[in-house]
Formats: structure tokens, C-alpha cells, sequence
């Protein structure tokens, strides 16, 4: 059923958007319904289903958007990159940077998770898109500077994202004066105490 012609305006989709990830934000992704959505959003369900199938089409769609703006960039740059002591350097501060400034990637990561269906394929190949690029990266480090491998890349990619995930569940968002700092101290333990090589001083970014 498609909405009223005066409720299909062309703001609707980003007040959507806006309204149902800080409604997943606060409530959770299972505790949140489209009735929520709708009633925080001043629309009505034939307006949501216009833009969105369903919540679990709605969720797929927010984080396919956090993806292309957010994602994207970070692995074209990151892939710009020909030094790979440069290159796995600026990833891990630019992710640790990322995740300390987006607190949506926080609800879509942990709940996406759990669902299994023809959307989250696409999403979890995106990711798993970013994995391999960190994995290659380190073992074309590793290879590069001839170090005594003191595990596998792909494990090393694992902990690396690992440890980076986990983040946001303590960090305060509104505290962003210790950004730099946790993206400091990130890059330093994973170059002295994995690689045990100084490390690579690629410049911040301006937050």
C-alpha cells in the first residue's frame, strides 16, 4: 500500500532512518516495534512499508547505509595504502576512530549477529570483505619485515577486530577528548607486544 502523497515527502527517508536507529539505539533492537518507529517519526505504517518491507527490512537497510558511509571509505583508503606497516597503522586507528564516533555501529554489529536471512548475507560478506583485508594486510606486514610469525594473520585479524568491538560497550560517547588516546594505545600493544616492532606514527585524524 503506498502512503498518502502528502505523508511520501522527500525528507521521509532520512527522519526514518534517523528515528529508528536511536529508537535501536535505546531500546534495543527486539524491544523496538514499527508502531515506535511511527509514532516518534509522526508517520503513518502505510509511509514506514513504503520505504521498508518490514523492522528486519528496516534494520537491514540502516545498516547497509552505516556501510556505504562509513565502511566503504574506511576500506578504499585503507586500500590506497601500499606500505603495509602504513596501511594496517591507519586501519587500526581509523576503526578505533570509527567506533568511538558512530554509537549505531554498536546496536547494528552486536544484533546483526543473530539474524540469519537473505538480508544479513549481504552484510556479513561486506564485513567479512573488511576481515580479509586486515588478514592480507598483516601477513604482507609480517612478510614485508620478515617477522617471526607468532601466530596466524587471520588470527591476529580476529583478536585485533576483537578487541576493537569491544569498545563502545564501555566507552562513553560523550567523552571524545580519549579517542586519540585509545587510538593510540590500540596501535601501540598490537605493534610492541604482537609484532614487537615500534610503531608506525601515520597521522590522526581531526575529530
Amino acid at each position: 500500500m503506498r502512503p498518502k502523497k502528502e505523508e511520501n515527502r522527500p525528507d521521509n527517508r532520512k527522519v526514518i532512518f534517523k528515528v529508528a536507529m536511536q529508537q535501536f539505539l535505546d531500546k534495543g533492537y527486539s524491544a523496538t516495534t514499527t508502531d515506535s518507529i511511527c509514532a516518534a517519526a509522526k508517520i503513518s505504517k502505510p509511509t514506514l512499508y513504503y520505504y521498508a518491507k518490514s523492522k528486519r527490512h528496516l534494520f537491514y537497510l540502516l545498516h547497509m547505509d552505516a556501510i556505504d558511509t562509513i565502511l566503504k571509505p574506511h576500506m578504499e583508503k585503507s586500500a590506497s595504502i601500499s606500505d603495509p606497516s602504513e596501511r594496517l597503522t591507519y586501519m587500526i586507528r581509523d576503526l578505533v576512530e570509527i567506533v568511538c564516533s558512530h554509537p549505531e555501529l554498536r546496536c547494528l554489529l552486536n544484533e546483526t549477529l543473530s539474524i540469519r536471512d537473505q538480508y544479513f548475507k549481504e552484510v556479513r560478506q561486506m564485513w567479512k570483505k573488511h576481515y580479509l583485508l586486515l588478514r592480507d594486510t598483516i601477513s604482507q606486514f609480517i612478510s614485508d619485515k620478515k617477522l617471526q610469525a607468532i601466530s596466524k594473520p587471520s588470527t591476529v585479524a580476529l583478536l585485533i577486530l576483537g578487541m576493537i568491538a569491544w569498545i563502545p560497550s564501555w566507552l562513553h560517547y560523550s567523552r571524545k577528548s580519549r579517542i586519540h588516546e585509545i587510538a593510540d594505545t590500540a596501535i601501540d600493544l598490537i605493534f610492541k607486544n604482537i609484532f614487537g616492532k615500534p610503531t608506525h606514527k601515520y597521522p590522526r585524524k581531526g575529530i
